[in-house]
């Protein structure tokens, strides 16, 4: 074969790879960013069940040690603490704070509810989830 013949062939071949090229490209970026999306989805929500269950912490704590001496400014509190996650909007968080007695003995129970949203609405995958977290300390006199 010429020379020239080989080098007209080779330049064929590669034209028709390009195309490949392209679509594989195409096909593992759409992957990746629906990877990335997905993964960060999935650390919002759990960052904003640490914080719900942290904002239940801060309220009954302030709540059981005097710093909050009415349970709505406790349940203040806990809209406080759960104002300093990122990307939580604090001003849909329901917190209420009650206390209660069991053989003698005072108790404080605060409960957070938030309902967390995804950034991009998924299809077939729910869209909100509804966290709640509750917790129960002391009171001692």
């Amino acid at each position: 074969m010429p020379r020239g013949h080989t080098y007209r062939y080779n330049v064929k071949l590669l034209r028709a790879e390009d195309g490949q090229s392209l679509v594989e490209t195409a096909m593992s970026l759409s992957l990746l960013v629906f990877l990335v999306i997905g993964g960060t989805d999935m650390a919002r929500a759990y960052s904003a069940q640490v914080g719900v269950l942290n904002a239940a912490r801060a309220a009954v704590e302030a709540r059981v040690t005097g710093a909050a001496t009415t349970d709505a400014l406790a349940a203040a509190y806990a809209i406080d603490e759960l104002d300093r996650i990122p990307g939580v909007d604090a001003s849909s968080a329901t917190a209420t704070c009650t206390p209660s007695t069991d053989g003698g003995a005072n108790f404080t129970t605060c409960r957070v509810r938030y309902t967390f949203r995804t950034i991009v609405p998924w299809p077939l995958v729910p869209n909100t989830l509804p966290l709640d977290r509750s917790v129960v300390f002391r009171r001692y006199p």
